[in-house]
């Protein structure tokens, strides 16, 4: 065989390994111009969203469109990230993120430079099948000063289940998280940012960024542990999800395939972990059930994402919406234990509470419940 034979031959299977490795979806991507292959984005038509050019003084990887640029051959669970960020002029986002399995699945910390200075200036809320989750984690919010047009020094420490992020060399967190929440202990690392509404226009620029991976902190019995209050609702199963368009005629004997759910801090019930986003709004049923000695008003307490319509004993007795921006202008619809109480007539045994839980899953879709003794 000729050189020239082998030549081809080698470029040949060069490209059906590259076909097979984007097919299994292994790390290859479509790399970034101008990046010197260390940054890629995950298709062809989001490669004009990154770019290098000069921003505030200095060379910067420009970004936009949510388009989320990852760090080529890094995997990483635990260590430090560091860059500097310039927020432009109309830049609302900008992000990190990391144990990225996928572009749908992953820790993910964020600046709101529309907000800065305000309470909600920066949170963590991971991304979990799709969903920001943001409405289910309003304890990770923190005030912090972005200026637009000017550089910020950032260094995120993920040590374990822990996150710490610093703000210009400053010793003390601005904001501190002692249990990570997201779906994966491994993967990349990347960033994104935008401008609302305005996919075309350019959000921010980042310069002088360092991802340093470190050993893997193995888990301890000194973790934080999960508390809930003692009248916490921790006893779930769930069902669905069926279009929000239908009407829930609740009756449970002719609904199948109900299934145990895991409870999280202030009995969290977070259902985009149960099923994957889909276009539209849609309804899942919880239920658990409640023995009471005698005949009593009991008050439940609950936080929800987006809309409840409560059942008891077959019964509809509480219908709401919580829903971002439901109220009035920029009303964020948190999930807060507590945030609505609700009278029920409990019959003495055994009582069947359900609540169905709409969402269009963008946010979080959750629901916490406890039921207080008097």
């Amino acid at each position: 065989m000729n050189s020239r034979c082998v030549a081809v031959r080698i470029v040949a299977i060069a490209c059906i390994l590259w076909l097979v490795s984007s097919v299994t979806g292994q790390n290859i991507g479509f790399s970034v111009e101008g990046s010197n292959g260390e940054w890629y984005v995950d298709s062809a038509e989001r490669a004009s969203d990154v770019q290098f050019s000069d921003f505030a003084g200095r060379r910067g990887m420009w970004l936009r469109n949510n388009t989320q640029v990852i760090r080529r051959g890094v995997e990483f669970a635990d260590g430090t990230v560091e860059f500097d960020v310039a927020p432009m002029e109309k830049g609302n986002f900008v992000a990190v993120i990391f144990r990225r399995a996928s572009g749908t699945n992953h820790e993910n910390i964020y600046f709101r430079v529309h907000r800065s200075g305000l309470y909600n200036a920066l949170q963590y809320a991971p991304r979990i099948n799709a969903s920001s989750t943001w409405q289910l984690y309003p304890e990770f919010n923190s005030t912090i000063d972005l200026p637009r047009n000017r550089w910020t020094r950032v260094r995120v420490e993920i040590i374990g289940p822990k996150l710490a992020v610093f703000i210009n060399g400053g010793k003390i967190p601005v904001l501190a998280v002692s249990r990570l929440r997201g779906p994966a202990k491994t993967g990349t690392v990347g960033f994104w940012a935008r401008v609302n509404e305005k996919p075309t226009e350019w959000a921010a620029a980042l310069s002088n960024v360092s991802v340093r991976p470190a050993p893997i902190v193995a888990s301890s019995s000194s973790e934080a542990p999960i508390l809930q209050a003692a009248e916490t609702l921790t006893d779930w199963e769930a069902v669905g999800p069926f279009p929000a368009a239908t009407e829930m005629k609740y009756g449970a004997e002719n609904l199948k395939g109900w299934k145990r759910i895991e409870v999280e801090e202030n009995g969290l019930v977070i259902l985009n972990r149960q099923f994957a986003a889909v276009r539209g709004a849609r309804t899942a049923l919880l239920r658990t059930n409640i023995n009471s000695a005698d005949a009593r008003a009991a008050r439940l307490e609950l936080g929800y994402s987006d809309e409840v319509k409560i059942f008891l004993n077959g019964e509809p007795v509480y219908q709401g919406n919580n829903g971002f921006e439901s109220r009035h202008p920029e009303y964020m619809g948190f999930v807060k234990p507590g945030f609505e109480s609700v009278y029920l007539r409990l019959r003495p045994g055994t009582n069947e509470l359900v609540i169905a839980l709409t969402d269009d899953q963008r946010f979080g879709w959750g629901l916490t419940a406890r039921l207080l003794k008097n």
